[in-house]
């Protein structure tokens, strides 16, 4: 395949991975309220060739879709809601800490 057909290929279907809606998802109807989803996408492509007796040609990439955050609107309250990926030791924590009240108090309901 020639270079410049690889490229436009190439170009082509990174073009269909970064459309607009990959970034700001479909809107999702939760009851009142409207969730649009936030997405960060990162892209990273190369390509090359040589041409002589007989075409060499060779393509390479990379994409990632990653969930940022949410757009919430309620009527005339519209909020971001961001994603976060914290894996520190007081964040793990402070997600058992529920569970374990509601272990304590079913046992002294017992």
């Amino acid at each position: 395949m020639a270079i410049e057909k690889l490229a436009e290929t190439l170009l082509e279907k990174l073009r269909f991975i970064t459309k607009a809606e990959t970034v700001i998802g479909n809107p999702i109807q939760a009851g009142e309220a409207t969730i649009i989803p936030v997405s960060r996408v990162s892209v990273g492509f190369g390509f090359g060739g040589h041409q002589s007796k007989g075409d060499t040609s060779a393509s390479g990439g990379g994409a990632s879709v990653e969930p940022v955050a949410f757009l919430v609107i309620n009527g005339e309250d519209v909020r971001i809601m961001p994603i976060t990926k914290d894996s520190s030791l007081a964040s793990k924590v402070m997600d058992i800490i529920p569970d374990v009240v509601n272990k304590f108090s079913k046992k002294k309901e017992d």
